[in-house]
């Protein structure tokens, strides 16, 4: 991948990384969508899970808007191996450098145009992500 300098270049927003992520507690490296920067040292990411059931019976209990959880099909251009969802309620931050040098992070693909602009409707949607970092990661969002 480069140098830190190099990955932070590359950083595109609907681009899949992936990497084990602490704040879910899980050994196994997950796929996260880029959603753009914080700031300087650190980036928005939504974890990606391919357990629907768990996630179904979540949002069902919690009274969660469906639009707010995006389907993502597993195609060529995002090298997943089955359909992922994106719980666009949970916008993670992470440190840049601990992501590039801690936790190793991977390039993985990319969502496609359509479902990145289901994603930017679900974090819209949202209720559960305060209004400024809504609209700080919106305001990155690509037009469409």
């Amino acid at each position: 991948m480069g140098t830190i300098e190099d990955f932070i270049e590359l950083l595109s927003i609907g681009n899949i990384y992936w990497f084990k992520n602490p704040q879910i507690g899980s050994p196994d490296p997950h796929p996260h969508i880029y959603m753009g920067m914080l700031d300087d040292d650190h980036l928005f990411m939504i974890c990606c899970t391919s357990q629907f059931e768990t996630k179904r019976r979540y949002f069902e209990l919690a009274g969660l808007r469906y639009e707010t959880l995006v389907r993502i099909k597993d195609e060529e251009g995002n090298n997943l191996v089955k359909d992922t969802y994106v719980d666009c309620n949970d916008i993670q931050t992470h440190d840049i450098s601990d992501l590039y040098y801690d936790l190793k992070i991977k390039s993985g693909g990319a969502v496609t145009q359509a479902e990145l602009l289901q994603i930017k409707t679900g974090v819209d949607l949202s209720e559960l992500i305060e209004e400024n970092t809504k609209q700080l990661i919106l305001g990155q969002f690509p037009e469409f």
